[in-house]
């Protein structure tokens, strides 16, 4: 089987087990709350409960120790039967009673199997005929729809999907981490590393334990799910909040397709991330807070009240149980949708429900980490750090600031005005006269005294200059918005478009405005809570030049700036074409012409270049080692061999076989003495050697340059960390690396292989004999003591060569000499 198949099918797989476990596995348990409802809402209900349902499956038996296949895939179907039965209304004491009755005829005789099989196969039939009748109701009954959902799913394969066969390794540094603290879960030991969100980890430990994917082929592959349901999720709220049917499609392709975006916007969506998986949740939570509030008074006793509330405490606690990054942004948002919705949100009615709602959703996602935390676990450093900024923290300068007042020594007036009284931090206590001093001597040789000093007077400024000045500041404001938004946001050649953009957002708040008057406030309050959670985010985007607490750098706030401003803008163009067109009888025309608008922005966006052209790379781990990584895996026993690579394989391979450092190996045989020994106990060993080193996300003058003799008469990189494997260090151990396979090789031509090449990595194989193993310390020449060696033999015979010449040269005057004299 070819690699490009490999990985085609393993995508499949795992996105075929993670749609199973958040969607389908909801879909059976409330079908009856489901019954009746759009297929949009449907699908954020789902997806929201089903996340929230698995992550907090594996908290509970990561707790509790005891999590492993059995108790992972047992409590899953137990619960799921419970839940179901319940929500269903199904008697489940009745239906086991009859499996079991059922059973008992089978084991008995009195009923034949060929009778069993057919009953099972006729439930079958029941299921897929229920299939058939939903792909008929949804998909074909809605033929355009259906055909831009799926031109959604070919340019998402088009841009994000074909990374998958193009590049199979990963294109973050920090995968790396997050991998070894999921295999760390798979050892019973959840927060091995601190205290941080883990609901993430917990996704990606579930599809490990329980359907058997690697972590590894998880975190490689994972992200394009994450970017499919990310875009499903932005289509399915404005689906919901819309009143024109095709103008939702409009926003999620702009979002999509749009190479005008920064680059940073999009470019972490090619990696298996936490922040971009919580960036999903952000959207459902928008949707059910304003869903509750667009709920009127007389509704608020209702079952569907409840349970918006309960899918919104759901939706806001994934958030942070995953990321707090997105929970800064929901949370601003919720903020918005307050501002947009305040005629409802200041009455107690609503209030006390959503006030506890919040509530409720902070303590489900803190309590795991609050378990934890109180049982002696440490809180992990970035979350400490950002529970400081949230609680308005001191920066590291504050923090220097207060331990330099701390030094500073208290001074007091004696009893002699002459004498000053000093007080150092150790207690001691002493008097210094002050009349002594250069100081005092020049103001008495002057004739003055110096008392006091007074600061000067601050001119007070009249309320009516403070009011005189609002529209500078102003002005001043929008113009840094402007600049911000031209510098992380967008990058179109198109004048004011930073004003634009801002334009747009009060255009909201007008337009939402006027559909309030006209006595449509659900309508009107969204469409202003849209515009004010753009502006509340673009603060949040221009923190530190207001002068605010900056929360989140302007890179990582742009991502979710993107997300929101197609969501607002789509919002924006559904109410100006629902004003145009707001009449129920003219509901046909107003989906005829968001038709014919979508089409119009998408062939637009096509003539003029605007998609976006996706560079397929990746820094860190080269096709060939994934390839490698997997036919070892699959050929050899688990725990017989062993890789020796850079650091990445350490935790890729940890389930299967054994890993050694580069860099130990050659430091190993640095200096060669007698007892000088490289002992590798397993019947196999693979070395990776890259031909054409990677920088490792740090480059250098020569990056790409390919291994040489010259980088391996270099000193091994003396750095800590990885900082070996970055940049010209990994260029020296590659080099080092390459040559000692090939001295290797030429004392055992027969044993030492090449086990897979191509232009930019080799892997060597050696097969051992476990009673009479390898020593790999050999003389590659270029060992420390060796080099060495050789620059002092180098020296000495240029040293010698020097002082042959001398004497030579020596010899020659003094023969022209003794000839001088003869004459």
């Amino acid at each position: 089987m070819s690699m490009t198949t490999l990985v085609i099918l393993r995508f499949l797989g795992i996105f075929a087990a993670y749609m199973g476990v958040t969607l389908a596995l909801p879909a059976l348990m409330f079908r009856r709350i489901l019954r009746g409802r759009s297929l949009a809402e449907q699908f954020l209900m789902c997806y929201t409960f089903g996340n929230f349902y698995i992550i907090n499956i594996v908290f509970l038996l990561q707790l509790l120790h005891i999590s492993n296949f059995l108790t992972l895939a047992g409590l899953t179907a137990v619960l799921s039967i419970v839940i179901g039965g319940r929500v269903n209304r199904i008697p489940l004491k009745q239906q086991a009673g009859n499996t079991w009755h059922l059973f008992g005829k089978l084991l008995r005789g009195r009923m034949k199997l060929k009778s069993a099989i057919f009953l099972f196969l006729g439930k079958c039939a029941e299921g897929i005929k229920r299939l058939a009748k939903f792909f008929y109701r949804h998909i074909v009954k809605n033929p355009i729809q259906s055909m831009l959902l799926l031109g959604i799913g070919v340019c998402l394969c088009w841009i994000y999907g074909r990374q998958i066969i193009l590049v199979y390794g990963y294109r973050a540094s920090d995968i790396p981490v997050h991998m070894s603290w999921i295999n760390e879960m798979s050892r019973g030991k959840i927060f091995a590393k601190g205290v941080y969100p883990f609901g993430f980890h917990c996704i990606i430990y579930y599809l490990h334990a329980v359907f058997r994917f690697d972590t590894y082929v998880i975190l490689c592959q994972f992200f394009f799910a994450q970017v499919i349901f990310m875009h499903l999720v932005l289509l399915a709220m404005m689906k919901q909040l819309c009143k024109t049917k095709y103008i939702p499609y409009i926003g999620t392709f702009v979002f999509l397709l749009g190479n005008f975006w920064s680059g940073q916007t999009y470019s972490r969506f090619y990696a298996t991330l936490p922040q971009e998986f919580g960036m999903i949740f952000v959207i459902p939570s928008i949707y059910f807070l304003i869903r509750f509030f667009q709920i009127p008074k007389q509704k608020l006793a209702n079952k569907e009240t409840r349970l918006t509330l309960q899918c919104f405490a759901m939706t806001f606690s994934l958030t942070l149980a995953i990321h707090f990054y997105g929970t800064m942004i929901a949370g601003l948002c919720c903020i918005g949708i307050a501002c947009g919705f305040c005629f409802r949100f200041l009455r107690k009615e609503y209030f006390r429900r959503i006030m506890f709602t919040g509530i409720c959703s902070v303590f489900l996602a803190v309590l795991p980490m609050g378990i934890a935390f109180a049982t002696g676990t440490p809180l992990q450093g970035s979350l400490g750090w950002g529970l400081s900024v949230i609680n308005g923290g001191k920066s590291s300068s504050s923090t220097e600031t207060e331990a330099d007042e701390a030094e500073t020594l208290e001074v007091s007036t004696g009893d002699d005005k002459n004498t000053v009284r000093v007080v150092k931090p150790d207690g001691t206590v002493m008097e210094i006269d002050v009349s002594d001093l250069p100081s005092a001597q020049e103001n008495e040789s002057g004739g003055q005294t110096q008392t006091e000093t007074t600061a000067p007077a601050v001119p007070k400024v009249s309320f009516g200059e403070k009011i005189r000045k609002i529209p500078g500041k102003a002005k001043n404001a929008l113009s840094e918005m402007s600049s911000r938004i031209l510098e992380f946001i967008i990058k179109l050649d198109v004048k004011n478009i930073g004003y634009m953009i801002l334009a747009s957002f009060a255009l909201l708040l007008l337009l939402g405005l006027v559909f309030c008057i006209f006595r449509q406030p659900g309508y009107g309050a969204m469409l202003m809570s849209m515009g004010f959670c753009m502006w509340i985010v673009t603060i949040l985007l221009c923190a530190g030049v207001f002068g605010l607490p900056p929360l989140m750098d302007g890179a990582r706030c742009s991502i979710y700036y993107v997300y929101l401003l197609s969501a607002a803008l789509t919002a924006l163009a559904d109410g100006l074409l629902y004003m145009v067109l707001p009449l129920r009888k003219l509901r046909l025309v107003r989906n005829a012409v968001s038709l014919a608008v979508a089409a119009a922005v998408l062939m637009g966006m096509f003539q003029n270049h605007m998609i976006k052209q996706s560079d397929f790379s990746s820094g860190f781990v080269m096709n060939g080692v994934i390839t490698c990584l997997s036919n070892i895996i699959h050929e050899n026993e688990d725990k017989t061999w062993t890789i020796v690579s850079a650091n990445d394989e350490t935790q890729m391979g940890v389930d299967h076989g054994w890993h050694y450092e580069t860099i130990t190996f050659l430091r190993g045989m640095e200096t060669l003495e007698k007892n000088t020994k490289v002992i590798i106990p397993t019947k196999t060993v693979y070395f990776f050697i890259e031909k054409i080193p990677l920088d490792y996300s740090v480059t250098y003058d020569k990056s790409g340059q390919s291994i040489s003799r010259k980088g391996a008469s270099r000193s091994l990189p003396n750095v800590g960390g990885i900082g070996m494997y970055q940049g010209e260090g990994r260029w020296i151990v590659m080099s080092r690396m390459y040559y000692w396979a090939q001295a290797f090789m030429e004392l055992y031509p027969n044993e030492m292989k090449v086990y897979y090449e191509d232009n930019k990595f080799i892997c060597y194989k050696i097969e051992q004999n476990m009673y009479h193993q390898y020593d790999f310390a050999i003389d590659y020449r270029y060992n420390q003591n060796k080099m060495q060696d050789e620059t002092a033999e180098d020296t000495q015979d240029e040293t010698q060569q020097q002082s042959e010449a001398t004497n030579e040269t020596q010899q020659q005057s003094d023969a022209s000499g003794k000839q001088e004299a003869g004459k």
